[in-house]
């Protein structure tokens, strides 16, 4: 009987044993077909940084659009809002504008009564039609503060030399200094 029992199981194993494999097969079918819908994850990390990629792009994309899109509105709105005057220099200017002869007011506008007369001699002067080309130079401005002397250079022969001290009208022709007015007096004398 030990002999019967050692065949039967031997047969029994050797008869399970494909159903086995069969069985173990079903079970890898199984998990590849179940593994086909997945996501290997080496394709997720690579979707993920994608996305992420593209995401960072277009929030770049529109802050650059909102902040140029204000920029925009407000250059537009100092443009309508300034005045650009073609008569107002810099003192470094002065032997170089491109007129052949032409005059030169320097004064101060800090000075408000000063700015306000010299303003209106200006004007008044530019409204007439016999008139050489006349340029104001604001001395306030610290642009020009390297041109300010405590005493005045009546001939100067480049800007280098120029030395404005107050009110003061220079009359140049062909880049040079022809006349020389200083003091608001002798400026507001030239304009009468």
């Amino acid at each position: 009987m030990a002999n019967k029992k050692t065949g039967n199981k031997k047969k029994s194993t050797s008869s399970k044993s494909p159903k086995k494999k069969q069985k173990l097969q079903q079970e890898d079918m199984s998990k590849k077909i179940d593994s086909v819908g997945e996501f290997n994850p080496d394709y997720r990390r690579v979707m993920v940084i994608a996305s992420v990629i593209i995401i960072v792009f277009c929030l770049f994309y529109f802050i650059t659009v909102y902040v140029t899109g204000r920029d925009s509105q407000k250059s537009s709105q100092t443009e309508d809002t300034q005045t650009f005057s073609y008569t107002n220099i810099l003192a470094g200017r002065s032997f170089s504008m491109p007129e052949h002869e032409y005059l030169v007011l320097y004064y101060d506008s800090s000075d408000t009564e000063l700015s306000a007369d010299m303003n209106s001699l200006a004007s008044e002067y530019r409204s007439r039609s016999d008139r050489l080309t006349l340029y104001s130079v604001d001395m306030s401005d610290s642009m020009n503060q390297s041109y300010v002397s405590e005493e005045s250079n009546h001939e100067p022969a480049s800007v280098s030399e120029l030395a404005i001290n107050g009110a003061t009208l220079i009359h140049f022709k062909d880049d040079q200094v022809v006349e020389y007015f200083e003091g608001s007096e002798e400026v507001k004398g030239y304009f009468e």
